[in-house]
C-alpha cells in the first residue's frame, strides 16, 4: 500500500475497500485519496455494506437496506464508524477529513492551505450574496472560518474538532453567554402554540411560542439589542485580529468523557495561510499561541457584554409601551415527517 496512513488502517477498513475495491491497493496515493473523498455511488453501497457487516456483524438483505442503516447509526456506533474509515477519508499526516461541503466537485485536495480553502469558501459566499442582494457592496476577506467541522488524528487518537477565526470563536461563546443572561433575567420558554403538529400532506407545522410570564414584548426587544450588539462586536473583532502584528492559533480543548473534541482557533488570515491540510497539526502547533490571551479576551468580551445586558434591559423596562407592537414578519415552517427522529 502507498498511502503514508497505513498504521492507521484497522483489518476491518481494509477488507471492507478490498470488498468494493479490489485493486485500490495498486493504486497511487493521488487515486486512493480521490477515491476515498469522492465514492462513486455504487462503490460506497458496496464498501458500507461490507463495513457493517465488518464492525457490527449486522447483514442486509439489499445493499439499499445497508445504505440506509448506515445512515441511521446510533451515537456510539457512529462514532466508531467515523474513526474507523478517517483513514480512507482524511489525508496527510493527520489524516485530515474537512467534514463541509464543497461547491463544484471541489474537495480538500484541491487547497494547499486552509487560507487557501478559507478565501475560495468566502469569495464563493459573496457572489451569492451580490446575486442575492444587487445593491451587498461586500467585505474585506479577513478569513471567514466559522464552527466549520472536521476530524482528524491528534497524538496516536482519533478526534472531532472545530475550525474558527478567533473573531468567530468570541462570537459564538458571547452568543452563550448572552442566552445565559437573558434567561437569568427574563426566564422564559417555548411552548407549543395552536397550530403545532397539524399535518399537511408529508409534513408538519412547527409552531412554537415564547413564554415569559408576560414579559414577551420586554424579552423580544432586548433579544434584538443583544443580537444587534454581538454582530456588532464579531465585525469588530474581525478587524481587530486582521490587524494583529503576529498571527497565530489558540488550541482549545473541549473534550468530555464521550468524545475528544478540539476547537482550533485562527486570529487571522495569515495564520490560515500558515497550516497546509497534509500537516495541519505540525503546522498549527508550530503557531500555537498560549490559550489563555483568548481566555482573557473572553473574559473581557463576556464583562462588557453584561454591562450591556444589564443598561439595555433597564432601558427597555422603562421605556417598552406594550400597544407599540413592532412589525415582524412571522413564516409558516413546516417540517417533513420523520425529520426529526434521529435527534
Amino acid at each position: 500500500m502507498k498511502n503514508g496512513n497505513l498504521q492507521h488502517w484497522r483489518p476491518e477498513l481494509r477488507r471492507a475497500v478490498m470488498k468494493a475495491r479490489p485493486e485500490f491497493f495498486a493504486w497511487s496515493v493521488e487515486q486512493q485519496e480521490r477515491w476515498g473523498l469522492a465514492m462513486p455511488e455504487k462503490d460506497c453501497a458496496c464498501f458500507e455494506e461490507a463495513l457493517l457487516a465488518e464492525l457490527f456483524g449486522r447483514v442486509y438483505a439489499t445493499q439499499t437496506e445497508a445504505t440506509a442503516a448506515a445512515d441511521r447509526l446510533p451515537l456510539d456506533e457512529q462514532n466508531i464508524w467515523n474513526e474507523v474509515v478517517l483513514p480512507l477519508h482524511g489525508i496527510g499526516e493527520d489524516c485530515f477529513f474537512l467534514n463541509e461541503a464543497f461547491p463544484d466537485e471541489e474537495n480538500v485536495l484541491d487547497f494547499e492551505t486552509v487560507g487557501d480553502y478559507d478565501e475560495n469558501s468566502y469569495r464563493f459566499q459573496e457572489k451569492m450574496r451580490k446575486e442575492e442582494d444587487p445593491g451587498y457592496s461586500g467585505k474585506p476577506y479577513r478569513g471567514s472560518l466559522y464552527l466549520n467541522w472536521a476530524r482528524l488524528i491528534v497524538d496516536g487518537r482519533f478526534a472531532y474538532a472545530n475550525l474558527s477565526m478567533a473573531a468567530g470563536y468570541l462570537y459564538a461563546e458571547l452568543q452563550n453567554a448572552a442566552s445565559e443572561l437573558i434567561e437569568q433575567h427574563i426566564p422564559h420558554r417555548y411552548v407549543p402554540g395552536r397550530n403545532h403538529g397539524k399535518v399537511e400532506g408529508e409534513s408538519r407545522e412547527w409552531d412554537l411560542r415564547l413564554e415569559a410570564n408576560g414579559e414577551e414584548g420586554i424579552l423580544e426587544e432586548l433579544r434584538r439589542r443583544v443580537w444587534g450588539y454581538e454582530l456588532d462586536r464579531w465585525e469588530a473583532l474581525l478587524t481587530s485580529y486582521d490587524d494583529s502584528p503576529v498571527p497565530g492559533l489558540y488550541l482549545m480543548d473541549e473534550s468530555d468523557e464521550s468524545e475528544t473534541r478540539l476547537h482550533f482557533v485562527f486570529t487571522d488570515k495569515r495564520a490560515l495561510s500558515a497550516v497546509r491540510f497534509r500537516s495541519f497539526l505540525r503546522d498549527c502547533r508550530r503557531i500555537e499561541r498560549p490559550a489563555n490571551e483568548i481566555k482573557d479576551a473572553l473574559e473581557k468580551e463576556c464583562s462588557a457584554l453584561a454591562t450591556f445586558v444589564d443598561e439595555q434591559l433597564a432601558d427597555v423596562r422603562r421605556t417598552y409601551d406594550p400597544k407599540v407592537a413592532r412589525l415582524v414578519k412571522r413564516r409558516k415552517v413546516m417540517v417533513m415527517k420523520g425529520a426529526f427522529d434521529e435527534l
